[in-house]
C-alpha cells in the first residue's frame, strides 16, 4: 500500500473522471451491468496468511509445503491487527477506483471470516480453518471492508478460490488440485456452496470473483481435472439463485463464455471485445505481498494503461498484496 504515491493517486484520479463519463459502449450493457462499465477502475486485494510469510499466494505449492507445516509455520503466525480499512478504501477512492474485490479464500482454503461449514477444517480436522476458530481473531475484516466501502460509496466485492489445498478432499497437485475421488468431489462442491451462500448472506457483495478454475475444459472429469463446464454451470445458476444482481467473473470456467464479464490476467487486449471485460493487473509481479520483489512498474505505465484499457471499453483492476 505504500507504494501508491500522492503523484500516482492524483494521475489515477484525475484520469477516471475523465474517461469514465465520455465513452459510450461498444457493446450491449445488461442493466445489472450499468454500475460496473461506469466504473472503469477497481482495486483488487490479495490478502490471507500467505501475507505473514512473504512469498505471495502460491507458497505452499511453490515451495512445496505440507499442509501441517503450512499451517503451524505459516498461517498459525498471522495475526493482521494493522488491518486498516479506512486507509484501505479511503487509498481506493482518492485513486478514483470505484470498487473493491477482496480474497475471501484463496488457494490455500484458508477462510478471511469466521466460517460456519464444518467441512472447511485444519490439517488435524480439529478447527475450522478461519480467522476466528482457527487463530481466535475476533474482528471480522471483511464488514469492516465493506462497511467502510459503504460509507466512502465503493463497490464492495469478493474473491473466492474453487479449487482448495487445504480441504480434506484434496491436495496441491500439478498447478491445480488433486482430488481424491468423485465423491469427495460431490461432498465439497456442496461444502463450497454452503460457503458462498454464508458469505453473500454475510456481506452481499456486488461482484464474485472467482478463481481456481483452469484445469482442462473437459464435458468429463478426472481427479486431476475435476472441473468441468457443466459444474461451472450449475455454479453461476447457484449464484443467481441467491441474488440475481450480484456480477460474476467468467473464471467460474474461463475461456467458455460464461459468467458476466471477461478478465484477462496481465495483459491488454489490442482492441475491445465482445463484450464487458477487465484487465487484472499488479503493481509489481506479485499478487499476495512477496518481500522478495520490489519491481515495482512506474506510474507513467499505469496511466498509459489506463487509457489503453478504457478507451477499449475495459476495466483496469489493480491488485495491491499488503504485509501480513
Amino acid at each position: 500500500m505504500n507504494k501508491i504515491t500522492r503523484p500516482f493517486i492524483l494521475s489515477f484520479f484525475f484520469l477516471s473522471l475523465l474517461f469514465v463519463k465520455t465513452l459510450s459502449a461498444q457493446y450491449t450493457i445488461p442493466p445489472k451491468m450499468k454500475w460496473w462499465f461506469d466504473a472503469r477502475l477497481g482495486m483488487f486485494i490479495h490478502f490471507g496468511s500467505y501475507s505473514e510469510f512473504g512469498h505471495g499466494e502460491w507458497v505452499l505449492l511453490n515451495e512445496k509445503w505440507t499442509k501441517e507445516d503450512y499451517q503451524t509455520k505459516i498461517t498459525s503466525h498471522f495475526k493482521p491487527d494493522n488491518f486498516n480499512a479506512q486507509q484501505i478504501v479511503g487509498l481506493a477512492k482518492a485513486a478514483g477506483m470505484k470498487y473493491i474485490v477482496i480474497t475471501a479464500k484463496h488457494h490455500e482454503g484458508f477462510a478471511m471470516w469466521r466460517n460456519s461449514v464444518d467441512g472447511f477444517r485444519d490439517y488435524k480436522s480439529e478447527k475450522l480453518f478461519d480467522l476466528y476458530h482457527y487463530l481466535g481473531f475476533q474482528r471480522d475484516l471483511l464488514k469492516e471492508l465493506k462497511d467502510e466501502c459503504d460509507k466512502q460509496g465503493l463497490k464492495f466485492c469478493l474473491y473466492y478460490s474453487i479449487l482448495d489445498w487445504n480441504h480434506s478432499s484434496q491436495t496441491a497437485g500439478n498447478y491445480f488440485s488433486q482430488m481424491s475421488s468423485e465423491d469427495a468431489k460431490q461432498q465439497y462442491v456442496i461444502q463450497m456452496k454452503a460457503q458462498i451462500k454464508e458469505i453473500i448472506s454475510l456481506y452481499h457483495p456486488a461482484v464474485l470473483w472467482f478463481d481456481g478454475d483452469w484445469c482442462k475444459n473437459l464435458d468429463t472429469t478426472s481427479l486431476s481435472d475435476w472441473w468441468n463446464k457443466a459444474d461451472a454451470v450449475k455454479l453461476y445458476d447457484f449464484v443467481m439463485s441467491l441474488d440475481p444482481n450480484i456480477i460474476v467473473n467468467e473464471r467460474v470456467k474461463r475461456d467458455l463464455g460464461l459468467g458476466d464479464f471477461m478478465c484477462p490476467e496481465q495483459k491488454i487486449p489490442s482492441q475491445a471485445l465482445a463484450r464487458q471485460w477487465e484487465t487484472c493487473q499488479t503493481l509489481n509481479n506479485s499478487w499476495g505481498y512477496d518481500l522478495r520483489d520490489s519491481s515495482y512498474k512506474p506510474v507513467k505505465r499505469l496511466i498509459e494503461e489506463l487509457v489503453q484499457i478504457v478507451s477499449r471499453d475495459g476495466h483496469y483492476f489493480l491488485n495491491i498484496g499488503p504485509k501480513g
